[in-house]
């Protein structure tokens, strides 16, 4: 039932919405894998040589893996995600990794590592600002997840902030919205991001963000209706094929 609602939601999100909240990559759909990890070096080691396989280039894809820092005892240390332009691709992603020798070394050496898995979501995007500088040299993200009694409300209320927020400045680099089409290690219904190029404009534009009017008024009109259940800083550690993030 509550993927049900949650297709209804979708539809209105990609039928709303202003100018500014549009601006859409061709990225779709992320799968999000939550780790934790004991030894990041070898992490690295092993995502990336998943990354390099032929397995992974013949999906024509984007993914990144990213340094996880959050509130609350979440044990999530770093995050795999994957990002799909539609369900084709993300129904060959999975066909594909059904007899993947890749994928199967991944899981195997994932595992002598100590790595174990802490979460797998799917986020479906319906509001986003990027162009392919953005994706080059945003590296830090901050992300919001939200838990709400009324999705539609809320995305109203985000496109106003939005609107508001580009015309005065304050808006980051790159931002978006994704509804949690399933999982969600927090139970949240939104994924929200904002993108910048370091932890120095992320603290200084926040900052800015956080003290303004339309913050205040933001925050004052969704907090009959929603709760953030978890905030978190995403450092990025690598992206690979990102071109083919807004192509």
């Amino acid at each position: 039932m509550k993927k049900i609602f949650k297709f209804f939601v979708m539809v209105f999100a990609l039928t709303s919405g202003n100018l500014f909240s549009q601006q859409f990559a061709s990225t779709g759909i992320e799968v999000n894998f939550g780790i934790n990890s004991i030894n990041p070096v070898a992490t690295l080691n092993n995502v990336t040589t998943y990354m390099e396989s032929d397995d992974f280039n013949s999906l024509g894809i984007s993914a990144g893996l990213y340094q996880v820092n959050t509130n609350g005892s979440d044990s999530t240390t770093h995050s795999i995600a994957f990002y799909y332009s539609d369900t084709e691709e993300l129904q060959k992603a999975y066909d594909v990794s059904l007899t993947s020798p890749a994928v199967a070394t991944l899981l195997m050496n994932s595992a002598k590592n100590g790595t174990t898995n802490t979460n797998e979501s799917t986020y479906i995007n319906t509001r986003e600002k990027i162009t392919p500088e953005d994706v080059a040299k945003n590296t830090t993200f901050y992300i919001w997840r939200i838990k709400t009694a009324d999705v539609p409300r809320y995305l109203k209320d985000w496109d106003k902030l939005i609107s508001e927020i580009e015309n005065n400045g304050t808006a980051a680099d790159s931002y978006g919205l994704k509804v949690t089409f399933a999982g969600g290690i927090k139970d949240e219904d939104l994924f929200v991001w904002a993108g910048y190029e370091s932890q120095k404009q992320m603290m200084d534009q926040l900052a800015i963000f956080n003290a303004s009017q339309s913050s205040v008024d933001f925050n004052r009109k969704i907090s009959s209706y929603t709760e953030t259940v978890s905030t978190e800083i995403w450092s990025q550690i690598n992206l690979w094929n990102g071109e083919a993030y807004t192509e």
